[in-house]
């Protein structure tokens, strides 16, 4: 069998590994240098020995046999090789008889297809990571758009700040341990806007002494962010019920002290206050958070001025 020397100096310029074996033995005859370097093989080293030695499967050396003597040739055909050192690596590997020089020489051609996974997951990667920053920028946006002027002024937060602070707090307390509670705060007496009668200065006035007086009423590192344009939800890291409950009384002493002019008439704020926290076997703040409203509107129920927790 020819060496095929005439060849050697074509087929290193082929993109992708190429190998010419003997049909019978399967033995290599000649390399191009990629091939011997995706083998992890010297060049010289390659030369002679078998090519299902490489194969990881060695039935895969069966079936490419089969396929070829029904097909005439196999075209990129998914399978898994090894290394002379040991590593695994999936490759397209398509292979075919061909006559040269009057001799039939087996021409095997394979790709690694590693490359091309670890470029699709870059691309999937970096096309996540575009949706995410859009989407982040969209909802800073609409954060925007949604967050009244006033809240500025207080130290209000945003519902969307508040909420993905809460489950940074709870991942936390999952990890470290601690207390999470949490008050639905709601003034039942507000003046309603009636344009035909002002223009809502006062509504506006009383909601923002409302906000600030949350804000100064909380340490600095509770939350207070307006759900409704009449409701507000603080959060309380290191905070227990009793706790919670504690604050909840002297904030609403507070809120008491507020008196509003509404046509002609002054009026003292009336509040509502819901009260809840973390649960050992919860990981999120959501159902803490839905026991908050369901607390406020049982507090509704008892009166102005009234306190209800639910554990």
């Amino acid at each position: 069998m020819p060496s095929f020397p005439a060849f050697q100096s074509l087929i290193d310029t082929v993109q992708g590994a190429l190998l010419l074996a003997q049909p019978a033995s399967g033995r290599i005859i000649s390399a191009n240098q990629l091939a011997a370097i995706l083998l992890a093989t010297p060049h010289d080293e390659l030369i002679g020995r078998p090519f299902r030695q490489f194969l990881r499967n060695p039935e895969d050396a069966r079936q490419l046999q089969s396929l070829l003597d029904a097909n005439s040739m196999v075209y990129n055909r998914r399978l898994e090789l090894t290394t002379a050192t040991g590593r695994h690596f999936e490759v397209q590997l398509s292979l075919r008889e061909v006559m040269m020089e009057g001799s039939t020489a087996l021409v095997i051609s394979f790709s690694d297809r590693t490359e091309s996974q670890l470029m699709s997951q870059l691309l999937t990667y970096e096309h996540q990571l575009v949706e995410r920053s859009l989407n982040l920028v969209k909802s800073m946006k609409q954060e925007q758009k949604l967050k009244p002027a006033d809240d500025d002024l207080t130290g209000v937060v945003s519902m969307p700040q508040l909420l993905s602070d809460a489950h940074a707090e709870t991942g936390r307390i999952r990890r470290y341990g601690g207390d999470l509670a949490g008050m639905a705060v709601q003034l039942i007496n507000i003046p309603q806007l009636i344009p035909q009668q002002d223009n809502g200065s006062a509504r506006r006035h009383l909601l923002r002494l409302a906000g600030s007086l949350c804000v100064q009423s909380t340490r600095d590192s509770d939350q207070v962010a307006r759900q409704e344009d009449d409701t507000f939800l603080v959060l309380l890291p290191n905070t227990n019920l009793e706790g919670a409950q504690e604050l909840g009384r002297r904030l609403l002493l507070s809120l008491g002290q507020l008196t509003y002019l509404h046509q002609g008439q002054e009026h003292k704020a009336q509040a509502c206050i819901g009260i809840s926290a973390l649960r050992l076997e919860e990981n999120s703040p959501n159902a803490m958070l839905d026991r908050l409203h369901g607390a406020l509107s049982l507090a509704r129920i008892a009166g102005a001025n009234q306190i209800h927790r639910q554990a």
